[in-house]
This record gives C-alpha cells, structure tokens and sequence, in this order.
C-alpha cells in the first residue's frame, strides 16, 4: 500500500485534459472519451510493462536494483540499459510540459475569475497562451526539483492528487443529491460511481499515513 502512491503518480495526467477543454472541439463529447480512453491505454502498458518485468527477471534481482526497467532491458535484449535510461528521461520531460500546461491553465482560470491577481489572466497575442502564468509554474517546478528529492516530490503530487480527487467526488455527489439539473450535454455518472471513487482516494490517503 506504501508503493501505492508511486504507482498512483504513474497515471497523474488524465485529469489534466480537462484544462484545455476551451482548445477542444466539442469537449462535452471528445473529453469524456479522452479520458477513458487515456486510462485504458495506460493501464494496459503498465500491466504488460509489469508482466514483462516479472517474467524476465526474478522478483529478487528487480527488488535489489536502483533501475528495475533498466535491468529488464539489459536482461532482455542484451543492450545497454542507458539508451532505456534516455527514453525515461525523455518521456519525464513531456510529463513535465504536460503538468506545466495544466497548472498554467488553473492559475490563468483563477485569475480570470478574479481570484488571483489579474496579471496571470494575460494571453499572448499570437499564441493565444497564458505565458506569465506559464513562467510562473516554470520556476515554482525548478525550485521544487532543484530543493527536494523526486521520489518525495512524486509521493506529494500523489497525496494532492488524490486530495483533489476525493473533494470533486464529494463535490458530484452534493450536487446530485441537492437534484441540481445538469446541462443538456454534460457527461453523467451513477452516484456509485463518486462514492467509489471518494472512498477508494481516502483510502489510499490513509493507507500511506498507517
């Protein structure tokens, strides 16, 4: 359960889709099907990712290494686990411009709706993008990497994530019980579904506190 939260860091990202829903076409429709789409291909790499790792190489050897994908790759294609090593940082550094969008985006929504100050609702002329509220989550990301471990920065992300998740589901669940009407193409979920979802991210949450 400890791991938990490392894993749970793994999928952090689909709910960043929704912060460019004003670039979407039809995002009532497209967002919906992102999303689920997202965390099905997701979950499938993973799986065949782990199914690899634990088929090629003994649970012993993957426990004792510092880079249990590299030792895969070494073990099962007789390379050198430095070019594995390469991919991994380049597929962190999208992770990271992804993570920069979104919390761009959030800062420049609030300020647009007056709950920060108005200079982060700036956009670019041309770009048409939110860049001093973009070079703002730049430098508060350098600070972090640069002062603080990754791994503890990763288990954070995952405890405010899951934070997060919990209050919107808690959040769904209010208004469906207070009978709020939604809108004519809102994407709908059974009350079970925010339930679930509240109770499984607290669960996780205190999982790691035990």
């Amino acid at each position: 359960m400890g791991a938990s939260l490392l894993a749970f860091f793994a999928f952090v990202g689909f709910e960043d889709l929704v912060n460019v829903a004003e670039e979407t076409k039809t995002p009532a429709k497209t967002l919906p099907r992102a999303i689920f789409i997202t965390l099905g291909a997701s979950a499938l790499l993973y799986f065949l990712v782990s199914s690899v790792a634990v088929l090629m190489v003994p649970i012993e050897d993957l426990a004792n290494a510092k880079a249990p994908l590299g030792l895969v790759f070494e073990r099962t294609t007789g390379a050198t686990p430095e070019l594995i090593s390469a991919i991994a940082v380049l597929a962190t550094l999208n992770g990271m411009v992804i993570q920069m969008i979104m919390a761009s985006r959030v800062i420049y929504g609030l300020s647009k709706q007056g709950s920060l100050p108005s200079l982060f609702a700036n956009v670019h002329p041309r770009t048409q993008t939110p860049l001093i509220a973009t070079a703002l989550v730049v430098t508060i990301i350098l600070v972090l990497a640069l002062s603080f471990p990754l791994e503890g920065l990763a288990e954070m992300t995952s405890r405010i994530a899951l934070t997060v998740f919990a209050l919107v589901n808690l959040a769904l669940l209010r208004v469906k019980l207070r009978g709020d009407p939604a809108p004519a193409d809102a994407f709908l979920n059974w009350t079970w579904v925010h339930i679930l979802g509240a109770m499984s991210c607290v669960g996780l949450l205190f999982a790691d506190i035990i």
